[in-house]
C-alpha cells in the first residue's frame, strides 16, 4: 500500500511540473521585458562592400579614366570629394566613373560634372621685311608711308603683331634713265684778213670736252677806200662749236623696312572635367536580441508559509474533483500563457503542499490500519479471556 501511494505521488508531481513548465512558456505574441541592444560598428580596415542592389558597372582597363587630382572638403557636417580628370581628344567623357562609392563610413554620390577647355600656346620671335617703292629718299616722307604695326600670320598658323624698326629703314635707287643733248660753245677770232673758214680752228676743248666746229659768222670792221671802193680792213670770225652730251636721271627709290615681334600659335589642349561627389553618412541599423524571461524565484517566506509543519498532525483532506470543461485545448493553452508567472508558481506550491499532505495522510492512515489489524488478531484467539474481562468490568 505504501509503494502504491508513493507511485501515485510521483505521477502527480510529474503532471504538475509538466503543467508548470507550460505555464512558464513565453507567449510568442507577448513582448519581451528584457531587451539587449547590439550596435554593429563598421570596420575601417575591411574592404568596402559592394552594393548588392546597384552594382557599379565593370569598366574595362582600356577605358578606365583616373583622376589627376582629388580633394576632400569638410565643413558644416558635410563632406565632399572633388575629382579632376584631363581628357585628350581621343578619350570619351562617358568613361568618367559616376558610380557611388564608400569611404570611411560615408557613401559618396556624384552631383555635378563641369567641363573646361584648355589650350596649348607656342611662341617664337619673328622678323619680317617690307619693301616699298617711293619717289623720294627723304626719311620723313617715307615714315608717313609705313605703318607703325603689322599684323602677321605664317603658313604654320603662327600669328601676332609686329612693330616697325625705324633703324632698319634703307632707301635705294630703283633705276636711272640716260638722255642725250647737244652742247654748244662759241669762239671769236678778230682781225682776220679775209673771211676764210680755213683761218678758224676746227675744234676746241671746253671743260675737258671736245667741241667740233659747226659754223662761222663773219663780221667786217674798219672800212677803208681802195680804188674808190669801201672795203673792210679786217674780219672777225664768230665760230660755233657743238658737242653731244648725256645725262642720267633717277627714275625712283626702293625703301626696305623691317618689322619685329613675337608670334604665337594656339592649339587645342586637353579637356578638363571636374566631378563633385556629395557624401552621406552610413547609418548602421540597431539589432534587437530577445532574452528569455526568467521566472522569479519564490521567497523564503512564501515557501515557509505554504509548506506544512512536519511535526503537525495532518488532518484528513478531501481532494477536489475537477469538473470537465467544454473549452478547447487551444483556449486553455492561451489562458495559461496569458496568466501571471508568479500566480502559476503559487498554484504549483499549493498543489505540492496538498499532495504532500495527502501522501502523509494516507501513509498515517495505512499505519493505523495495520496497527488495528495487528491488535485484533490475538483477541480472536482467546475469546474467553475477553469475556471474563468484560464480565469483571
Amino acid at each position: 500500500m505504501k509503494k502504491l501511494i508513493i507511485l501515485l505521488t510521483t505521477v502527480c508531481a510529474f503532471l504538475v511540473f509538466g503543467g508548470a513548465m507550460t505555464a512558464f512558456a513565453v507567449d510568442d505574441d507577448t513582448p519581451p521585458n528584457n531587451v539587449t541592444i547590439t550596435v554593429v560598428l563598421p570596420d575601417a580596415e575591411t574592404a568596402e562592400p559592394a552594393s548588392a542592389t546597384t552594382p557599379a558597372p565593370a569598366v574595362s582597363a582600356a577605358t578606365t579614366l583616373y583622376p589627376v587630382d582629388m580633394t576632400e572638403n569638410f565643413g558644416g557636417g558635410r563632406r565632399q570629394i572633388v575629382k579632376t580628370y584631363e581628357l585628350s581628344p581621343l578619350d570619351n567623357p562617358a568613361d568618367i566613373p559616376r558610380a557611388d562609392f564608400e569611404r570611411s563610413g560615408w557613401t559618396y554620390s556624384v552631383t555635378d560634372i563641369l567641363k573646361r577647355e584648355t589650350a596649348n600656346a607656342e611662341t617664337r620671335d619673328h622678323k619680317e621685311s617690307v619693301t616699298l617703292s617711293t619717289d623720294t629718299k627723304e626719311l620723313e616722307k617715307i615714315l608717313t608711308l609705313l605703318a607703325p604695326t603689322l599684323e602677321y600670320k605664317t603658313d604654320d598658323e603662327f600669328v601676332g603683331i609686329l612693330s616697325l624698326d625705324v633703324a632698319s629703314i634703307k632707301v635705294e635707287t630703283a633705276g636711272t634713265r640716260t638722255t642725250s643733248y647737244e652742247m654748244k660753245v662759241t669762239r671769236e677770232y678778230p682781225r682776220l684778213s679775209a673771211a676764210d673758214t680755213s683761218l678758224v680752228p676746227k675744234t676746241v676743248t671746253d671743260n675737258g670736252k671736245t667741241y667740233n666746229l659747226a659754223g662761222v659768222d663773219w663780221k667786217a670792221g674798219n672800212y677803208v677806200t681802195i680804188d674808190y671802193e669801201q672795203v673792210p680792213e679786217y674780219y672777225t670770225a664768230i665760230a660755233t662749236y657743238t658737242a653731244t652730251g648725256s645725262s642720267t636721271k633717277v627714275t625712283g627709290y626702293v625703301t626696305t623696312a623691317e618689322y619685329i615681334g613675337t608670334l604665337a600659335k594656339l592649339s587645342q589642349g586637353k579637356t578638363v572635367y571636374t566631378a563633385y561627389f556629395e557624401g552621406t553618412e552610413i547609418r548602421t541599423p540597431i539589432e534587437f536580441a530577445e532574452m528569455p524571461e526568467t521566472a522569479a524565484a519564490p521567497s523564503e517566506s512564501d515557501v515557509t508559509a505554504a509548506t506544512p509543519s512536519e511535526t503537525a498532525e495532518p488532518e484528513p483532506t478531501i481532494e477536489p474533483t475537477t469538473e470537465p470543461t467544454d473549452e478547447p485545448a487551444d483556449a486553455l493553452e492561451t489562458s495559461e500563457r496569458g496568466s501571471n508567472p508568479n500566480t502559476a508558481l503559487y498554484v504549483i506550491i499549493a498543489l505540492l503542499a496538498l499532495m504532500l499532505g495527502g501522501a502523509i495522510y494516507f501513509i498515517r492512515k495505512g499505519q493505523i490500519h495495520n496497527e488495528k489489524i495487528h491488535n485484533t488478531t490475538p483477541v480472536a484467539r482467546d475469546d474467553s479471556d475477553d469475556d471474563d474481562s468484560r464480565s469483571g468490568e
